[in-house]
């Protein structure tokens, strides 16, 4: 009769047992000490956009951040995924969450928004204005400047959409938008240095050259995506990362990429200077 009357009792008890045979509930795994521990992805998303001599190929296989990257996940023992997309997409996908790290974006307050970037940059750029050289063979001036070309979710500075009677155009590649001042179409693109000399080897009969003073520095960074920044493989990628900042391995990968036979690479200071104006 007694258990007739606690027929609760052995319900509880085989409830008991079946809990402790079910994986432990996320919140309980983090302990208390931190509750909002993110989940660490076992493949870690890279994606990068076709930028001259930092990112190139369709899996980021050539170019200075990328081979970075590569040797940092190798140095990690992570397992890492490399895809290269259009620049915009690229940083949309690290934006929505859908890949982990950006390789070699410019900090801006605008990206600090959905974007933790690494605590070291591996790339120093002046950015410029680019027009052609003149018919008779002078160098360009900043005088009757109307239209800038930008290319498309390129960071560049120097303010240039307060310059009075200036328009500025985004262009869907640095590439198309040089093609436009050559024809034209613009009169100047805001641009770096490498991506003109890459243009220059595949146009050796165009030429362009920097207008006036540089507009911006830009710093090339790892970019983390917001719940990856707190992983413990972020950690493990970003001191593989600095660690080879250090090494001979960054000296040659600059070496390399230089996009100029007189450019100077200067490994401490993880930057560059030209003897010669670009």
């Amino acid at each position: 009769m007694r258990s007739l009357r606690r027929p609760w009792r052995p319900l509880l008890a085989a409830l008991a047992a079946v809990s402790l045979l079910l994986p432990a509930p996320w919140g309980g795994a983090q302990g208390v000490d931190n509750p909002a521990a993110p989940v660490s992805p076992t493949t870690v998303t890279l994606v990068c956009g076709p930028l001259p001599f930092v990112s190139d190929g369709s899996a980021c296989e050539r170019g200075i951040g990328a081979e970075l990257a590569r040797a940092a996940c190798d140095k990690a023992g992570l397992t890492c995924l490399f895809q290269q997309l259009p620049w915009p997409r690229a940083q949309k996908e690290v934006e929505m969450r859908q890949a982990d790290i950006l390789i070699g974006p410019f900090h801006t307050a605008d990206r600090e928004a959905w974007l933790d970037f690494s605590r070291e940059h591996f790339y120093v750029d002046q950015m410029w204005l680019f027009r052609p050289v003149s018919d008779e063979g002078t160098s360009p001036d900043d005088l009757s400047i109307s239209t800038i070309g930008v290319p498309l979710g390129w960071a560049v500075g120097g303010d240039l959409d307060k310059w009075p009677g200036v328009r500025v155009e985004a262009v869907r590649t640095v590439d198309l938008a040089l093609n436009l001042v050559l024809s034209g179409r613009l009169d100047a693109v805001a641009a770096h240095a490498r991506a003109v000399a890459r243009y220059h080897a595949s146009h050796p009969d165009r030429r362009l050259l920097p207008v006036g003073r540089p507009l911006s520095v830009q710093r090339s960074y790892m970019g983390f995506s917001k719940p990856f920044a707190g992983t413990l493989e972020r950690r493990l990628f970003e001191a593989a990362y600095e660690s080879l900042l250090t090494d001979s391995l960054y000296a040659e990968i600059l070496a390399r990429n230089k996009p100029f036979p007189e450019m100077r690479t200067e490994v401490a200071m993880r930057g560059h200077r030209f003897v010669a104006p670009p």
